[in-house]
């Protein structure tokens, strides 16, 4: 139908990146490892889909150095998408047993200059408009429970 929307289902067991906005209008990447809620306004049938959007944002040029926030084995992808503008967080609830869960995103590098919304090549668009967290600000949250501030979806 025209004008209509369609929802992708989750894509269960793939460690994929959404993206979203805060209210100062700072972009975040929030990495599922394939268990992570996902907001349902991030699953909408659009280009780029869900599954590339991580590949897409490697693809931007590089316009912040980056500040690793925690000690991970790889941190490498965080890296390169903080150096992108972006706030990177990660479901690293998928590292831990279900007794040290946080339940939440845990935000694992900042931007020194963080790339905002409309900083964002036009590609990229539709993806940030189905993930608004304008009650929030990524500069200040270390831990981010999406699913308290949007409707979500998560593997069944």
């Amino acid at each position: 139908m025209k004008g209509v929307q369609m929802t992708a289902s989750y894509p269960e067991g793939i460690d994929c990146v959404w993206l979203a906005s805060d209210r100062e209008g700072n972009v975040g990447a929030f990495a599922t490892g394939g268990s992570g809620p996902i907001p349902v306004g991030a699953l909408t049938e659009t280009q780029p889909a869900i599954v590339d959007i991580e590949e897409r944002v490697h693809l931007l040029p590089r316009t912040s150095q980056a500040k690793l926030l925690v000690t991970v084995k790889r941190p490498d992808d965080f890296i390169a998408m903080a150096e992108r503008g972006l706030y990177v967080y990660d479901w690293s609830d998928v590292h831990r047993t279900a007794r040290e869960a946080i339940g939440a995103y845990e935000l694992m590098a900042a931007p020194l200059r963080p790339i905002t919304a409309r900083e964002m090549a036009d590609e990229f668009a539709a993806t940030l408009a189905g993930a608004n967290l304008n009650t929030v600000s990524f500069e200040t949250e270390r831990l981010l429970d999406v699913r308290t501030l949007l409707p979500c979806c998560e593997p069944e």
